[in-house]
């Protein structure tokens, strides 16, 4: 069996050579030192040649596990990774990996659909190239590297076919622009999921037995994704009743 990587300095290695190993793609390892997930390049020879040793792909792998297996944000592992106390204590982080990645339930309404080539994505969901990278810069879209190719699975083709819906229903990039909406939606949960996760592992933390820690984020999960539709749906009917009646104070000049 040949080796899997290509060591061109002993015990380091290239981000193709990590890409590989890791099974992430460039792009998403370029993102990751971007947002600080990653540390710098362990050694730099030129503009375009770099090397980094094995805790960088051990890293990554940890980062993966907690992005895929246990649903957590980006911002959250970063403070998890640095060991950030401000953000979340060891406490906290303990009971967040007691769960075991069970915020959500596996919901099965047939076979897994077959992963999607990169490749294939524009025929198929009608996604360009520059939006395509957005999705996975923003974390929307997570692919997976096998075998030199880039494939999308699970969930990943489920927010395709969410994105080519919402094309087809008529918001084309040229009446909302992806690059526009893409961002604010992702700040605004990213946000949001983190001050779940603290309330809820500062709330659970020594309070209750790891079991009953994941019975109580399955169900929260459930009850407060409802609860956010209708919380959504209120303040979407509040918004424009205020812009209606500022068009109408507009409009006659008055307060009253």
């Amino acid at each position: 069996m040949l080796p899997t990587t290509r060591h061109t300095r002993k015990g380091l290695y290239r981000i193709s050579d990590v890409a590989r190993e890791t099974g992430v793609p460039v792009g998403t390892i370029k993102f990751y030192i971007r947002e600080g997930l990653l540390p710098g390049p362990t050694l730099k020879t030129g503009r375009n040649m770099a090397y980094y040793d094995r805790g960088f792909i051990d890293r990554i792998r940890c980062i993966r596990e907690l992005q895929q297996k246990r649903l957590l944000p980006l911002g959250l592992i970063k403070a998890i990774m640095d060991g950030d106390t401000d953000v979340i204590s060891p406490r906290e982080v303990a009971t967040l990996l007691s769960l075991e990645g069970k915020f959500y339930e596996a919901v099965h309404y047939g076979p897994d659909p077959v992963p999607v080539p990169r490749s294939e994505v524009r025929e198929r969901f009608g996604l360009d190239d520059e939006s395509l990278e957005l999705c996975i810069e923003l974390g929307v879209l997570c692919p997976k590297l096998r075998e030199q190719t880039e494939l999308f699975e699970g969930d990943d083709i489920l927010v395709l076919e969410s994105l080519a819906a919402m094309r087809q229903a008529g918001f084309h990039d040229g009446l909302i622009p992806i690059r526009a909406a893409l961002p604010a939606y992702v700040q605004a949960l990213d946000g949001l999921a983190r001050q779940e996760l603290r309330l809820f592992t500062r709330g659970v933390s020594g309070n209750v037995e790891d079991g009953r820690a994941a019975e109580l984020a399955l169900a929260g999960v459930r009850i407060v994704e409802q609860f956010i539709l209708l919380v959504r749906r209120k303040r979407l009917l509040q918004a424009l009743h205020e812009l209606r009646s500022e068009q109408w104070k507009d409009s006659t000049g008055t307060d009253d």
